[in-house]
């Protein structure tokens, strides 16, 4: 039982941060976005140039973020088979005794 406990901690503890990577993407990536539309509306190169990194990290935080849902659904996932594993394992104690 104490495997079991343990490893769901874990799962709960990775599902949480993924969580916050998730938010803390999300929220970086439009400001990204945000600076992009004022840098474009100057009428300067070297500022377009940076428009487009921004542009850019904001494209790869955008993917960061869908990567970390991904990845907190399956941790989700697992978590739940191990609860559906306890609770059969549970079960079968009980129809022994």
């Amino acid at each position: 039982m104490d495997k079991y406990k343990d490893l769901k901690n874990t799962l709960t503890y990775i599902h949480s941060e993924l969580n916050r990577i998730e938010t803390m993407a999300g929220t970086l990536s439009s400001i990204e976005r945000e600076h992009y539309h004022k840098l474009t509306n100057f009428d300067h190169n070297a500022l377009v140039d940076i428009a487009v990194e921004e542009q850019n990290a904001a494209r790869q935080l955008g993917t960061m973020k869908q990567m970390c849902l991904a990845m907190a659904q399956k941790v989700e996932g697992m978590k739940n088979e191990i609860e559906r594993e306890e609770v059969g394992e549970s079960a079968r104690r009980v129809e022994t005794h």
